[in-house]
């Protein structure tokens, strides 16, 4: 019984500190700038669960961010900014592949649309 208590305290010990850890993990961070008519995003991909998005506006019109999961059905938005002003989100995003588009009339045609997959590290 002693050894079994003993193996148990171990395996918590052990696990405790990357559980610790994976609370702890700081959100994955997206910054991405539209302009007229185009998205860039600082990566091409982050890591599943919590993240900050931050979009800026570095276009003379005024611009939004949408972001949907391929396949899903859920639309996420950052607002619509003006020239030079900054929006953010904070998400939680799950493992796959998002389309990011500005969604004002016209504009996502015109090239506002960027892809970002979310996925674990390799």
């Amino acid at each position: 019984m002693r050894r079994l208590l003993v193996a148990a305290a171990m395996e918590t010990m052990v696990a405790l500190p990357a559980a610790i850890a994976q609370a702890q993990r700081a959100p994955a961070r997206l910054f991405v700038a539209g302009d007229e008519w185009s998205l860039v995003l600082s990566r091409s991909s982050i890591a599943p669960g919590k993240a900050v998005i931050q979009f800026q506006n570095r276009g003379e019109d005024p611009h939004d961010l949408k972001l949907q999961r391929v396949g899903g059905s859920r639309v996420l938005s950052l607002p619509e900014t003006r020239a030079g002003e900054i929006a953010h989100a904070d998400l939680r995003l799950r493992t796959g592949t998002y389309r990011l588009w500005c969604s004002l009339p016209g504009h996502r045609a015109l090239g506002m649309q960027a892809k970002l997959r979310v996925r674990r590290a390799r």
